[in-house]
C-alpha cells in the first residue's frame, strides 16, 4: 500500500517535468521583434523579359523561291542592305540597321504566303514585358517607378519606368521603360522587376511573416496577448499596421523557421 503514494508522486513529477520540457521548447521555438516606425515601399514583383520594339520579319504573298541569301544569322546589317533575292528579281532590303536574328529557309527552296522568312532586330532600344495577375494589374499604372535586376549581372540595380499596361489574350501586360541598359543585354533575357505602387515615409510596421489570418501574438508587460490587425502597405518583409492594437513598446513572437523572413 505504501508504494501509491509513491507511485503517485512520482506521476506528479513526471507531468511537471513533461509540461516544463514544453514550455522551454516552446520559448525556444519563439524569438521576440519590436515593431518599428518608419518608411516602406509597397511593390509589385514579377519577372519580366527583355523585349525590342524594332522588328523586321521578311514575308511573301505569293509561293516563291530564294535566289540568293546575301546574309546569314548574327550578321550586322545596315538600312538598306541587301537580304534576300527571290525568285523573279525581287529583293528584300533592311528597313533599318540591326542583327539578323532568324533565316527560315536556304537557297532554292520554296517559301509560302505569310510564312517569316527572315527577322531582323534592332537593339538599339529595349524595353521590358511583365506578365500581372489581376490583382497587381488593378494597381499598376503608367509612369510608376519600377527597378530591375539581372540575375547574370549582381550588384547593379537599373531603374525605369512603367510605359504601358493593357489586356492580351485574357492576360495582363506591363511595358517597362529602363535607363541605359548595358549592350550584353538582350532581347529574351529575363530579369527581376519590382514595380512601386505606394510609398509611406512613416508607418507602424510589423514583420509581415507574425501574422497569421489576420493576429499577432505579441507580448505586453509580460503577458503574451493576441491581437487582430489590419494591414496596409506592404514590402515583402514587413507591413503597415493600419488598424490594431499594436504598440512600439510591444514585443512580437515569432517562430524561429521564420525569424530569417523577418531581418
Amino acid at each position: 500500500m505504501k508504494k501509491k503514494p509513491l507511485i503517485i508522486s512520482l506521476l506528479i513529477v513526471g507531468t511537471i517535468t513533461i509540461a516544463s520540457l514544453t514550455l522551454w521548447r516552446s520559448n525556444r521555438a519563439t524569438t521576440k521583434i519590436a515593431p518599428r516606425t518608419g518608411p516602406i515601399v509597397e511593390a509589385i514583383y514579377g519577372l519580366g523579359k527583355v523585349k525590342t520594339d524594332s522588328i523586321f520579319e521578311a514575308k511573301v504573298g505569293i509561293i516563291t523561291s530564294i535566289q540568293k541569301l546575301f546574309v546569314q544569322e548574327g550578321d550586322q546589317v545596315k538600312k538598306g542592305d541587301r537580304l534576300i533575292l527571290l525568285s523573279g528579281g525581287t529583293f528584300f532590303t533592311a528597313p533599318f540597321s540591326g542583327t539578323v536574328t532568324f533565316i527560315a529557309f536556304r537557297e532554292g527552296e520554296n517559301i509560302f504566303p505569310q510564312v517569316p522568312v527572315l527577322r531582323v532586330e534592332n537593339y538599339d532600344h529595349l524595353y521590358i514585358e511583365v506578365l500581372l495577375e489581376q490583382q497587381a494589374a488593378l494597381r499598376v499604372h503608367a509612369n510608376q517607378n519600377v527597378k530591375v535586376l539581372f540575375e547574370s549581372i549582381r550588384g547593379k540595380t537599373y531603374t525605369g519606368t512603367v510605359r504601358s499596361i493593357f489586356p492580351r489574350s485574357d492576360e495582363f501586360i506591363a511595358q517597362i521603360e529602363i535607363e541605359s541598359l548595358p549592350p550584353e543585354i538582350l532581347p529574351g533575357m529575363t530579369a527581376d522587376v519590382s514595380i512601386e505602387i505606394g510609398r509611406k515615409a512613416k508607418a507602424l510596421l510589423v514583420p509581415l511573416s507574425a501574422i497569421q489570418s489576420g493576429r499577432i501574438l505579441i507580448e505586453r508587460d509580460g503577458e503574451r496577448q493576441t491581437r487582430e490587425l489590419e494591414i496596409g502597405a506592404v514590402d515583402g518583409q514587413w507591413a503597415e499596421v493600419i488598424k490594431g492594437d499594436v504598440k512600439e513598446s510591444d514585443l512580437i513572437l515569432l517562430k524561429k523557421s521564420l525569424e530569417k523572413d523577418s531581418n
